[in-house]
């Protein structure tokens, strides 16, 4: 007696939602990149820093003493923002991160003062051991905003 396979007719069954899935991948892949083109904004050397990230990474190495602001976007992606490279800025750095089913990493000199006002649902938010947490945005040298959903932002020194 002839034996049958069922996997074929099952293989045959998945293709269309296999080929559905390749689909709506490319198609948050295309409005990631046009999101991104429509609202990243200045480089490395400006005042103001934003990026926006899907399905990809981002690394910001801000280096303009004047910094003010930073705005990092990352759904189903990482980020890494680097401010190693300045001093204390005055008046502080403001710092956004929006992250769905994705991550940030800042990293911040030793001895900057940190206020985070983020939240996350499904994640976390968190300051390594060895960073300097205080209550006061007015006095911190870095003030971290923003939410994760599925995700992560954490802030570190370097060793």
């Amino acid at each position: 007696m002839p034996t049958t396979s069922r996997t074929p007719s099952r293989l045959r069954r998945a293709r269309p939602w296999i080929g559905l899935a390749f689909v709506v991948q490319g198609a948050v892949a295309v409005a990631g990149l046009v999101w991104s083109l429509l609202a990243d904004e200045g480089d490395d050397g400006s005042t103001v820093v934003r990026r926006v990230r899907v399905m990809g990474g981002a690394q910001l190495r801000p280096r303009n003493p004047a910094l003010s602001r930073v705005g990092l976007d990352v759904v189903m992606a990482g980020g890494d923002v680097d401010l190693t490279g300045l001093a204390p800025v005055p008046g502080g750095v403001d710092v956004t991160v929006r992250a769905v089913m994705g991550g940030a990493a800042v990293r911040v000199p030793p001895g900057w003062r940190v206020w985070s006002g983020a939240r996350a649902l499904a994640g976390g938010v968190g300051l390594v051991p060895g960073v300097q947490r205080t209550d006061d945005p007015r006095g911190a040298d870095l003030r971290l905003h923003g939410w994760a959903v599925m995700g992560g932002i954490g802030v570190e020194t370097p060793p």
